[in-house]
């Protein structure tokens, strides 16, 4: 009887860290990228506007402030023990891949002085893709939408080309904005409202 008893428990540890991760430690990440990419790509835009070419490597401040910013949340959210499941697992990594592959053709493009032609629209592109799948996930239908239309914004941004694609630019700010920062806000208020 107390084998069964104690297996009980086992299970009720396990299903309590398993339900906790449902709601992530970082449910701020959206909100702090979003802010982040909204802030330099605008800065970015009004420089570019006044002639400052250099301007379009503002995007570094980006991973150099939003890093250690998030150290610091997720450091503070794994207070708390928790098991990641296969959801959370694919999450994390789709966003490392993201991040990964905006840096490297962030630095190639812009090497090459090919920035305008395809890194906005793709960037715009995989952060609609990440904010939908990331919703699939926690099954927040809001963020499915939303990474949609981040999507649909950054298909739209590859028809942004040659003297139009000053206004690619404009179009990162706004997908930051739709894709990251409003689920965001509303993932946490229905996260505290507890529905």
């Amino acid at each position: 009887m107390e084998e069964n008893f104690d297996a009980l428990e086992v299970i009720a540890r396990t299903r309590g860290k398993v339900e906790m991760d449902s709601t992530p430690t970082g449910n701020y990440l959206f909100i702090l990228w979003g802010l982040l990419t909204a802030f330099f790509y605008l800065l970015e835009f009004f420089l570019l506007k006044a002639g400052q070419t250099w301007a379009g490597w503002l995007w570094v401040g980006i991973p150099v402030i939003g890093l250690p910013l998030m150290y610091i949340m997720l450091r503070r959210g794994h207070e708390r023990d928790h098991r990641r499941t296969r959801g959370s697992k694919l999450v994390l990594d789709y966003w490392i891949f993201a991040a990964c592959a905006i840096g490297i053709g962030g630095t190639l493009f812009g090497f090459l002085d090919i920035y305008e032609i395809v890194e906005n629209p793709l960037i715009c592109l995989l952060v609609g893709i990440g904010s939908f799948i990331t919703g699939e996930v926690l099954r927040f239908r809001t963020m499915i939408i939303c990474g949609l239309a981040g999507a649909a914004i950054g298909i739209g941004a590859f028809c942004l080309q040659g003297d139009l694609w000053f206004w690619q630019t404009l179009a990162i700010v706004v997908v930051a904005l739709v894709a990251l920062v409003l689920p965001g806000v509303l993932f946490n208020k229905s996260v505290k409202s507890g529905i």
